[in-house]
C-alpha cells in the first residue's frame, strides 16, 4: 500500500471519528434539552394537581413528560451508537499506531460507555412503557366516590409524569457521558493518526471556518429578523381570540418540529444499528454471550404472546365471518391479510417505512428471540399465527394461501438480516 492510500485512508478514519463525536454531542445536548422539557411537564402537573386542576388536564400534562422521555430515549440511543462508532474509529487508529497506548484506552472507555448509554435508553424505554400504562388505568369500582377517583387518578398521573423525567434525566445524563468519551475518542485519533494528515487537517480547517463565518451571518440576520418581529408584535397587544390562534399555532409548530426531530433521530439511529451491525458482523468476538436461562426466559416470553396473538387473530377472523371464536367458516383472503397486519406483534414488519425501535413489546421480544434462536422463532410463528391463518382459508382459495406464504417469508427475510448467516440458513431450509 502506498503512502498517499495510507494518508488517505488515516484522512477518511479521522473524519469518521470527527462526525461521530459531533453527532454525540449534537444529541446528547437535545437530549438534556427533552430531559429538562419533560422535568418542566412533570413540575408543572404537581403543581396543578395541587392548584385543584382537573384530572384531564393533569393526564394530558403527564402524557407530554412521558412523550419528551420517549424522545429522550431516541437521542440517547443515538448517542450511543455513535459513540460505539467512535470507539471502533480508535480501535482501527490504535491498530495503525501501535505506540498510541492511550487511544487504545479511549477505545475501551468508549465502547463502555456507549454501551452504557444504550442500557440507560433501554432501562428508561421501560419506564415509558410502565408510565403510559398507569395512565391507561381506569378508576376502582362504580361506587367509588367521584371526587376520591379523580384525586386517586390526578396522583396517579402525577407520579408517572415524575418517574417518566427522573429516568429522562439519568438516561440524558449517561448520554452526556458517552458524548465525552466520543469526543476524547475523537481527540485521541487524531494525536495517533494526525501527523499523517496535517495538510488534510489545515485545508479542512478553512473550509470550516468559512462555513463557520456563513453560518454567523446567516444566524446574524436571522436574529435582526426575529428582533423586528418581536418589536412589531409588542405595539400591538393581540385579542383574546388571536392569542388563542396564536397559542395553537405555535403548539402546532412545535409538534411540527418534534415530528422532524423524532423522524431525524429515527434515521439517524437506523444508520448507527447498520454500521454497528456491520462492526460486530467482523468482529464477532466483541458479541456478548447469552446465558441459557436468558434465553428461555424469551423464547417463553415469545410463546405467551404468540398464543395471544393467535386468540386475537382468531376473535378478528370470527367478527370478520359474523361468527364467535371457534366456530369453523371460512374467510377471505383480503380480511384474512387484514387481520394479520392489524396484529401489535407484526405491525412493524409490514409498515412502508423503517423504525429503528418498534414501539411494540411483542415486537421487540419477537425480534430478540429471532436473534438467539431464528428457526424457533419461526417455528412458533408458524405454528401459533400463520397456520391460524392458513386454516381461516379455503383450500381453493390458492391466492390468499399466496399472500399469506408471502407476508410469512417477508417476516423471515426481514428477521433474518439482524442474524448469522448459519442461523439464516437454518431458518430458510
Amino acid at each position: 500500500v502506498g503512502e498517499g492510500r495510507e494518508g488517505g485512508s488515516a484522512a477518511q478514519l479521522l473524519e469518521k471519528a470527527s462526525k461521530a463525536a459531533e453527532e454525540a454531542s449534537r444529541y446528547a445536548k437535545t437530549a438534556a434539552e427533552f430531559a429538562h422539557q419533560a422535568a418542566d411537564a412533570a413540575e408543572t402537573a404537581r403543581q396543578g394537581r395541587e392548584q385543584g386542576s382537573h384530572e384531564t388536564l393533569t393526564k394530558s400534562i403527564a402524557h407530554s413528560a412521558i412523550v419528551l422521555t420517549l424522545t429522550v430515549v431516541k437521542a440517547v440511543r443515538v448517542v450511543g451508537y455513535a459513540t460505539l462508532d467512535v470507539a471502533a474509529q480508535c480501535r482501527a487508529a490504535a491498530k495503525r499506531n501501535p505506540e498510541a497506548t492511550e487511544c487504545s484506552e479511549q477505545s475501551s472507555t468508549a465502547m463502555t460507555l456507549g454501551l452504557e448509554a444504550l442500557n440507560a435508553a433501554l432501562a428508561c424505554a421501560e419506564v415509558t412503557e410502565s408510565t403510559a400504562a398507569q395512565l391507561q388505568q381506569t378508576p376502582g369500582g362504580e361506587a367509588e366516590d367521584c371526587l376520591e377517583g379523580d384525586s386517586a387518578a390526578a396522583d396517579r398521573y402525577v407520579n408517572a409524569a415524575v418517574k417518566a423525567s427522573l429516568a429522562a434525566a439519568s438516561a440524558s445524563n449517561a448520554a452526556m457521558s458517552a458524548a465525552i468519551a466520543a469526543v476524547e475518542g475523537s481527540r485521541q485519533c487524531t494525536q495517533a493518526l494526525g501527523s499523517n494528515t496535517q495538510a488534510d487537517g489545515k485545508k479542512g480547517d478553512a473550509e470550516d471556518k468559512g462555513e463557520d463565518d456563513e453560518a454567523e451571518s446567516a444566524d446574524e440576520a436571522d436574529e435582526k429578523d426575529e428582533e423586528a418581529v418581536a418589536a412589531e408584535e409588542k405595539r400591538r397587544r393581540p385579542t383574546p381570540e388571536e392569542a388563542a390562534a396564536n397559542t395553537a399555532k405555535r403548539l402546532v409548530e412545535q409538534r411540527h418540529n418534534n415530528h422532524k426531530v423524532l423522524q431525524r433521530l429515527n434515521s439517524e439511529i437506523l444508520g448507527h444499528q447498520q454500521n454497528v451491525r456491520e462492526f460486530l458482523r467482523h468482529n464477532r468476538q466483541l458479541i456478548p454471550e447469552v446465558s441459557g436461562e436468558s434465553k428461555q426466559k424469551v423464547a417463553g416470553l415469545l410463546q405467551a404472546y404468540a398464543r395471544e396473538a393467535s386468540g386475537e387473530l382468531r376473535a378478528a377472523l370470527a367478527r370478520g365471518c359474523g361468527g364467535r371464536p371457534g366456530e369453523r367458516a371460512f374467510a377471505g383472503g383480503n380480511e384474512v391479510l387484514a387481520a394479520l397486519q392489524s396484529l401489535p406483534m407484526l405491525v412493524p414488519f409490514f409498515q412502508s417505512n423503517s423504525v429503528a425501535i418498534s414501539v411494540s413489546v411483542k415486537a421487540r421480544i419477537l425480534k430478540m428471540s429471532a436473534l438467539h434462536d431464528l428457526p424457533l422463532a419461526m417455528r412458533v410463528l408458524d405454528q401459533e399465527i400463520f397456520a391460524v391463518a392458513r386454516q381461516a382459508l379455503s383450500k381453493d382459495d390458492s391466492e390468499g394461501l399466496r399472500q399469506v406464504s408471502k407476508l410469512q417469508a417477508k417476516m423471515q427475510a426481514d428477521l433474518s438480516s439482524n442474524v448469522a448467516e448459519e442461523a439464516a440458513a437454518e431458518a430458510a431450509g
